[in-house]
């Protein structure tokens, strides 16, 4: 276990409010308390960054855990000014990044495989930036270590880590979901009913997590996604959905995947289970169109509200969900409240102790 002496905690301002309940989650585990050192945000006349790490002098061969939930591109930027004074400035040893959301999380159109020097024919879209993989370079070149995010959009983040030999750890809110669907959502009589459902294939990674636990069957639908981001599901033929169940089932080692239209599903319990919100239209679609499969309830769990202009008529057009939960990784203030149609849930206690075993590692 690393001397708490020997760290750092700096934060930007992307959603203190998740790091400061991070850094108590740490305190009591450590037996001692975490603190983040102050820094004077600021800008210069023009526009340019003044940020300023007033304890600059005790740096010097320390490890920093820096926090920030990047929701914006002038988060980013911050998040990057600091990482670097940090390391080549200042001189620090390591750095870890707390990173809850990240920027550019959907910015991988290519995934490039470093072995075959090819595209892959999957994802290809080859007139796209690979903003993500450039986010990843940033952040490695500023100096980061270590990063430590909640549900990325795909794998393609971890491969970037690797890439650029960024040590990565995601931070699965599974636990937590089936915690709050066990003791508190749904009667113990009912929980056999339950089914998790997933509204695409990129999302049955999350899905299989939550099933894992709740030990119940995962639906799937595939869905068709227009070139003005509207999204609609596919009425697959049976030959096809035995073809993508049996696929399914052999690449994730999960015999139970069913397409939604081949598993009955009436009286079900639904756990409908995204990495997002932005619009909400297209959850508000698909749970309207599980309700006419004459299901019990439809529950929809969220890590990353993004929530944008918009969402709360797309999402609460003609309402299907029993329960909405988010959690905090983005901040939800007031403006983006909703009387109670949504439950919120801290991921503070995964990610402290996520750190803690990172830290816990290190020799002193």
């Amino acid at each position: 276990m690393k001397d708490l002496k020997e760290i750092v905690f700096l934060s930007g301002q992307g959603n203190h409010q998740l790091g400061s309940k991070i850094l108590k989650e740490l305190s009591e585990l450590y037996g001692q308390s975490c603190t983040f050192d102050h820094i004077n945000f600021n800008k210069h006349p023009e526009g340019e960054l003044d940020n300023r790490i007033v304890s600059y002098e005790k740096l010097k061969g320390k490890t920093i855990v820096f926090y920030s939930s990047l929701s914006s591109q002038e988060l980013l930027d911050e998040a990057l000014d600091i990482i670097w004074a940090c390391k080549h400035q200042y001189k620090t040893s390591y750095i870890i990044g707390i990173f809850p959301f990240m920027w550019n999380r959907r910015q991988d159109p290519i995934m490039e495989i470093e072995e075959k020097e090819k595209w892959s024919k999957k994802t290809a879209k080859p007139d796209e930036i690979q903003r993500l993989r450039e986010t990843i370079y940033f952040l490695r070149c500023a100096g980061l270590d270590e990063m430590i995010v909640a549900t990325p959009h795909s794998s393609a983040m971890a491969e970037y880590c690797k890439m650029y030999d960024v040590k990565f750890h995601e931070v699965d809110p599974s636990p937590l979901f089936a915690s709050k669907i066990q003791t508190s959502f749904i009667p113990p009589e009912d929980l056999p009913l339950v089914k998790v459902y997933t509204p695409d294939a990129g999302s049955m990674p999350r899905a299989i997590c939550l099933a894992c636990i709740l030990k119940c069957p995962v639906l799937f639908n595939t869905k068709n996604r227009a070139t003005n981001n509207e999204t609609s599901i596919v009425d697959e033929d049976k030959n096809e959905i035995k073809r993508l169940e049996k696929e399914f089932r052999e690449y994730y080692n999960y015999k139970k995947i069913h397409y939604v239209s081949s598993e009955p599903i009436k009286d079900s319990i639904i756990v409908m289970v995204e990495d997002e919100v932005a619009s909400g239209g297209t959850a508000n679609k698909t749970g309207i169109a599980l309700r006419k499969f004459g299901i019990k309830s439809l529950f929809f769990f969220a890590t990353h509200p993004v929530l944008v202009w918009g969402w709360r008529n797309k999402l609460f057009f003609n309402n299907p969900f029993t329960k909405i939960t988010m959690t905090d990784t983005i901040v939800r203030g007031y403006d983006k409240q909703t009387g109670g149609k949504i439950f919120d849930i801290s991921l503070a206690p995964l990610f402290g102790s996520v750190l803690f075993r990172i830290l816990d590692q290190f020799k002193e």
